[in-house]
């Protein structure tokens, strides 16, 4: 009888004596065809039904994912090779008659998810992360288990956080089934490197084509794990592996126990801006190593494979966690404090520009990650924010206001590490009354109004008074290039902070627009932006505007006469009917929100800055330091 890799189905061999009850062969044979495939020996079963079950997400994605479609040809067999009867009991689960004894069962994985960071194989690599490949028998999620590799070239390397059997680098042990689960395996054609810090190997292994530089990646990584580690105090890891993918049209990272997969253009390596960008996904990757991999919420601890794991401390596990990159980037000197104030104010500039703020509290936020967070729709930035980008903005302020209240005595960092120490990963997962009683304990502080307001609320971000306690303020910057010139020369709100240059605004519709084949649609409308009430919904074309066609390029050219208070004739299609819309004319300010150093800044408020960014205020010449341009900050 033939088998579904195109060799004898089940080959009877001698039970290994020693060797963990639970095995896993993997096949990359047919790894150029995007094929992997899979058997699971189970020895020592009992009679009866015993089920193999598929996880339904993986760790660091808070969405349910498909993963058990790409299963093909499910066959199980005993260790003589007789056939087992066999029936799918859920849509993640196989349910196999067992005699007892040794079941192997059989299946191939199609690999074809490179973007998501699951599975992906094809003639130079194969890329696995273990919920979407291996399957789990339940009773037996914490017993040891092997896993070999075979099939593959014998020039491809091996690059995983799991440890090897002997001096095999393609027969690997994991302890239980949830460390394989968080121990991605790649095996392909590699460039690779290491570092030693701490006494313990760092190891940088990438796949794809791409200038980069092993020996400044090492440098660059290791100055990250230097500064993280003095956050935490201990390394929770004998080894660790950054894997790297780079290829066009992938990007992000996705985090696990002593390893991280990250994803880059070929461009990265040729741009600093870029590289800088990708060091940020280095240090957020790294930081969840105690966050998140050790240090974990309840809720998503232990993990349920097979369901959402609801927690409302996201904004914790990423948004900390977003607020920690960079801050190691400019702690370390990899980015200066400018560009770390322009990424900030980026971050601002987005968060201020999304109606959801005033809708979706940060808790709300990272319970409904599963519903909402990972399945955007046209509506959701009037009803949603972001747990990584406003987490961050609060983590910061968070940072700034324990700063201020102890005069540096507690910090951000001492909170995090007080976590870490408090919840280890053997006990359970820590809750959003343990973080408020932690910064209480530490300050000797009531800080529940804080949380009240930016955690469980939706009050509006008040920088003010933490900034200004680090020598720095918020201010709004207008465009370079405004539009109309505000009648009464005022500014929009500043927590308090006036600007000296004059204020613009310009027309602005309510619409996020987009276009397919030269002509323009609708892609989402704001609430209360000029437009929400006029009848203009998402897929619309956008026709013309005061009789004047519309093109790609030319929506605000045709609006930069528009005064205010003016009605705006939009000439819209929807399934093939002409209609004629009227949009009151609203001016908005025209800009973008700046961090800059304050000019009259007192020797303490200097001091204050040093401590929090572990950099030198600049020279007088440099006081008002603003920081150029404008970015949206992406966690």
């Amino acid at each position: 009888m033939r088998g579904v890799f195109g060799a004898v189905l089940f080959l009877i061999a001698p039970a290994l004596g020693g060797e963990p009850r639970v095995e896993y062969v993997v096949d990359l044979s047919r790894a150029s065809s995007q094929l992997v495939g899979v058997e699971v020996v189970l020895r020592d079963t009992e009679p009866g039904d015993l089920e193999l079950v598929m996880p339904t997400w993986r760790p660091g994605k808070y969405s349910i994912l498909d993963q058990a479609g790409t299963v093909r040809r499910f066959e199980a067999a005993d260790d003589t090779g007789r056939t087992l009867g066999w029936e799918k009991s859920r849509k993640n689960a196989w349910s196999i008659q067992s005699p007892g004894g040794t079941v192997r069962a059989r299946y191939e994985i199609y690999a074809n998810s490179i973007g998501d960071r699951t599975r992906y194989a094809d003639d130079t690599h194969a890329f696995l992360s273990g919920s979407a490949v291996f399957m789990w028998n339940p009773p037996r999620r914490g017993e040891e288990a092997i896993v070999r590799l075979e099939g593959a070239p014998a020039h491809w390397a091996v690059a995983t956080g799991l440890e090897p059997v002997g001096d095999d680098p393609r027969v690997l042990h994991t302890p239980d089934y949830d460390v394989l689960v968080d121990s991605p395996i790649e095996i392909g054609e590699l460039e690779t490197t290491s570092f030693e810090y701490e006494g313990r190997p760092h190891e940088i292994a990438i796949w794809g084509r791409g200038d980069w530089d092993l020996d400044a990646l090492a440098r660059d990584f290791e100055k990250i794990v230097r500064d993280q580690h003095e956050v935490f105090g201990e390394l929770p890891y004998e080894r660790y592996v950054f894997l790297i993918h780079v290829a066009p049209n992938i990007g992000g990272g996705t985090e696990h126990l002593n390893s991280t997969i990250m994803q880059t253009r070929p461009g990265t390596f040729e741009s600093e801006s870029s590289y800088k960008g990708f060091l940020g996904l280095v240090s957020h990757e790294f930081f969840h190593t105690w966050n998140v991999k050790q240090l974990r919420p309840c809720g998503i601890h232990p993990y349920d494979y097979e369901k959402e794991n609801y927690t409302k401390l996201l904004w914790v596990a990423e948004g900390t966690t977003s607020y920690y990159d960079d801050l190691s980037l400019v702690r370390t000197g990899l980015i200066d404090v400018d560009e770390y104030f322009k990424r900030i104010g980026g971050a601002i500039t987005s968060l201020r520009r999304t109606p959801g703020r005033k809708v979706q509290s940060l808790e709300a936020s990272s319970f409904d990650a599963w519903i909402k967070f990972n399945k955007r729709t046209p509506d959701s930035g009037n009803t949603t924010i972001s747990f990584y980008s406003k987490g961050a903005l609060v983590s910061l302020m968070l940072d700034l206001e324990l700063r201020r209240r102890t005069d540096n005595a507690v910090t951000l960092d001492d909170v995090m590490r007080t976590l870490y120490e408090r919840h280890p990963l053997s006990g359970p997962g820590y809750t959003p009354e343990d973080v408020v009683s932690v910064c209480a304990e530490m300050t000797g502080q009531d800080l529940s109004g804080f949380f009240d307001a930016y955690v469980s609320g939706v009050e509006e971000l008040d920088f003010t008074a933490p900034l200004a306690w680090a020598g720095v303020e918020l201010y709004f910057k207008p465009d370079e290039s405004p539009w109309t010139l505000a009648a009464d020369d005022t500014e929009p709100e500043a927590d308090g902070v006036e600007d000296d240059d004059e204020t613009y605004e310009r027309i602005d519709l309510g619409l996020s627009l987009t276009t397919r084949s030269g002509n323009v649609y609708v892609r989402s409308v704001r609430e209360g932006g000029a437009s929400f009430d006029s009848g203009i919904i998402v897929d619309d074309e956008i026709v013309a505007i005061n009789d004047q066609r519309v093109s790609s390029t030319d929506i605000a050219g045709l609006l930069e006469h528009v005064s205010p208070g003016e009605s705006i004739r939009v000439t819209t299609c929807r399934r093939g009917e002409i209609i004629e819309r009227s949009v009151p004319a609203v001016a908005t300010p025209a800009g973008s929100w700046k961090i800059r150093r304050l000019k009259d800044a007192t020797p303490e408020q200097r001091e204050n800055y040093r401590r929090w960014l572990k950099q030198d205020w600049p020279g007088e010449h440099d006081t008002q330091g603003e920081a150029p341009g404008d970015q949206d900050a992406a966690p």
